[in-house]
């Protein structure tokens, strides 16, 4: 919608305007229906100039001007909303003083006969000149360029050249103007220059106009889909007001002048109709004011009945001029293919009304399919973002949020949020698959637009798509974060046994071969320290036999890989009590932690359950897990056993302990238990 239109809610003045702006349109024209019934509708008798399809074209550009710029003006302060006021006033007060004129001839004491005769004329001047002169750089987004601000002063300028000309003008045969300038040196002047002035005026405006059609077309072609539907109507409509005035004001005589001439009527009336129907649309991207049926269905009877005019005056000119038939059977032949084709024709028309004024809420099997069409070539995870973009395009809707209500959380949104909105406004739909409540789709309207039914209807249909695309990303992403997990944890894995083949059972293994060796070289001269160096050996690959069970125990079970610390350190305990350590464990409920914090203190419990069972001769282990209030993760291991002493010394055990601390930024700290014989390690990770 036109930023400058919805920006402030209804008023008071602005309601009252829109009322006024209704009666000066509406009230002018239905009095002139009403005066000239009650004259006889003397079109062909008075002697002055009174075209019936003029005045009934009158009428109608009155009755359709008035409420589409009423209902402008009620949304905001946008210039075609006032425009298109003045234009719909001018051609009802036209309507009105033709038929003012009639009710003078019938009844010869009445007043203002010349006045109202001429008035006719100046007062429609305006508006059919401003509507392809004018109008159709209004209609552009945002502010106009200079140039473009020039052509359409060109135009209001010419325009009013034109109206002055025939104030002062004397219309054949008619009562005097009163306010002509016959007579005077100034209206002799402007009676030698007024033809020249008035093509010259024309010419211009010609020009303006073409340049203005031209305008739009290229606004039409870079628009996005849904708004160059809108301005593919408006230069359609604008195209087709060009042609019905140059076909009643500029046609050549000698070229079928008679034949031509009684299509512009319906032409013009067919370029009306448009007109108002692509401006709302273009202003207010939508038509949700009023009933919802009743407004496209007015539209088509409109321009079906200024369609099936215009193709019944052109087939009946043509079909005297080319079949060897009477009139008569000309004009029957006409009507018989008029019924083949009308019913089509309005079915037609109605779809694409309906599009234009609903957009994607008229069709959603159209807009389903524009969405499948839309996100086909799209990346698995860029499907829902697409979704809910075409969902906002296709609808009119000044917002779409779509967002989870578990985890892996996600939030994906299309268009800019506002303060809280009226509920007319808003929508909320729950995203429901397979009975679960996966997430939440909200919807505002475009400002200073409401929801109606038809899109609301819409939006819970769309829904179970949503609801799908929704499920499916966060399926990727816990599948992606599983991945990623799972990835850490074996590399962490492979990265302890490494420590431990180098730093601990290599060199100990190490030790053992030299150790055989030197006993071999004993077995000659030393028989009895060849032996007690195999008892030491032997002592020393039942230690190693034993540390490569208490490293298979270490190993980092399959519960890690689903992120559930509690579990991977239960069974880390159930390990360590088959070889005879009780450990209890503790773990905060709150601790929901990342894989590589997991990972670290699920480590450094190893090591720590390792070092009492190894060396502190423990019973008894405590381990807990507890989150600060200031954040971050707290491990406490606790155990019974003979305890450290002033200076313990730093192993493989406490320097693993202390790097895998140091890379998360963390800290170790291994000290006596405060309150009984044993120790505690304590770490600390931000």
């Amino acid at each position: 919608m036109d930023e400058r239109v919805g920006s402030r809610p209804d008023s008071v003045g602005r309601r009252r305007g829109a009322l006024a702006i209704v009666a000066l349109t509406w009230g002018p024209a239905l009095g002139a229906v009403a005066m000239t019934l009650a004259a006889g509708a003397p079109f062909d008798d008075v002697p002055w100039y009174a075209e019936r399809s003029f005045f009934a074209l009158y009428v109608l550009i009155a009755l359709t001007t008035g409420p589409t710029s009423a209902m402008i003006v009620r949304r905001g302060d946008h210039p075609a909303g006032w425009l298109t006021a003045f234009i719909g006033v001018g051609f009802g007060a036209s309507a009105f003083a033709l038929a003012w004129s009639f009710l003078t001839w019938s009844h010869p004491g009445l007043p203002g006969a010349g006045l109202a005769i001429h008035a006719s004329a100046w007062l429609s001047a305006p508006g059919g000149f401003l509507a392809i002169t004018v109008l159709p750089w209004l209609l552009r987004p945002g502010h106009l360029t200079r140039i473009r601000r020039a052509l359409a002063w060109v135009g209001f300028l010419a325009t009013g050249l034109i109206t002055l000309l025939s104030l002062v003008s004397q219309q054949p045969e008619a009562p005097p103007n009163p306010l002509s300038l016959a007579g005077t040196v100034v209206g002799t002047v402007v009676d030698t220059a007024t033809l020249p002035l008035i093509w010259t005026c024309i010419g211009a405006s010609a020009v303006v106009g073409l340049l203005a059609v031209a305008d739009v077309v290229r606004q039409w072609r870079t628009e996005p889909r849904d708004g160059a539907r809108a301005y593919g109507v408006l230069a359609a409509g604008v195209a087709l007001m060009f042609v019905g005035m140059a076909m009643l004001q500029l046609w050549p005589p000698g070229w079928g002048r008679a034949t031509v001439q009684p299509l512009g009527v319906p032409t013009i009336a067919i370029a009306q109709v448009l007109l108002c129907l692509s401006v709302v649309v273009v202003v207010l991207r939508t038509w949700d004011r009023g009933p919802d049926i009743v407004v496209p269905r007015l539209v088509v009877w409109a321009l079906l009945s200024s369609v099936v005019a215009l193709l019944y005056v052109g087939s009946v000119g043509l079909a005297i001029r080319l079949l060897p038939v009477s009139d008569d059977a000309a004009r029957t032949l006409v009507v018989a293919g008029l019924a083949l084709v009308i019913h089509p024709l309005r079915q037609g028309l109605q779809s694409r009304v309906d599009r234009l004024v609903h957009g994607g809420a008229a069709d959603p099997v159209r807009l389903l399919t524009q969405l499948g069409r839309q996100v086909r070539g799209e990346g698995r995870s860029d499907v829902l973002p697409a979704l809910v973009e075409s969902v906002r395009d296709g609808l009119r809707l000044g917002r779409v949020a779509v967002v989870s209500t578990a985890e892996p959380l996600v939030a994906v949104s299309s268009g800019v949020d506002r303060p809280p909105a009226p509920a007319e406004h808003r929508a909320s739909v729950r995203l429901v698959v397979d009975d679960r409540h996966v997430g939440d789709l909200t919807v505002l309207a475009a400002p200073g637009q409401r929801l109606d039914a038809r899109t609301r209807r819409v939006l819970r249909s769309l829904s179970d798509v949503l609801a799908l695309s929704l499920d499916l990303v966060q399926s990727q992403l816990r599948l992606r974060a599983a991945s990623e997990r799972l990835g850490e944890v074996r590399h962490e894995e492979r990265r302890m046994l490494r420590r431990e083949l180098h730093d601990s059972l290599g060199p100990a293994l190490a030790g053992v071969g030299l150790g055989l060796a030197a006993a071999q070289r004993r077995l000659l001269h030393d028989p009895q320290g060849a032996s007690a160096l195999m008892d030491e050996m032997r002592a020393e690959l039942t230690r190693r036999t034993e540390d490569i069970r208490m490293l298979a125990r270490s190993l980092l079970p399959v519960q890690l890989d689903d992120g559930d610390l509690a579990a991977a350190l239960d069974v880390l305990a159930t390990r360590f009590r088959g070889a005879g350590l009780e450990v209890r464990t503790a773990v905060d409920p709150a601790a929901a932690l990342d894989t590589r914090h997991q990972i670290a203190v699920y480590h450094v419990a190893t090591e720590a359950l390792m070092n009492a069972y190894r060396h502190a001769r423990a019973a008894t282990v405590d381990l807990a897990v507890m989150i600060p209030d200031d954040g971050g993760v707290v491990l406490d291991v606790v155990d019974d056993g003979c305890g450290i002493g002033e200076a313990p010394r730093t192993g493989v055990g406490l320097s693993s302990m202390r790097e895998r601390a140091d890379e998360l930024g963390g800290t170790v700290v291994v000290e006596p238990r405060p309150e009984a014989p044993g120790t505690r390690v304590r770490m600390v990770l931000p």
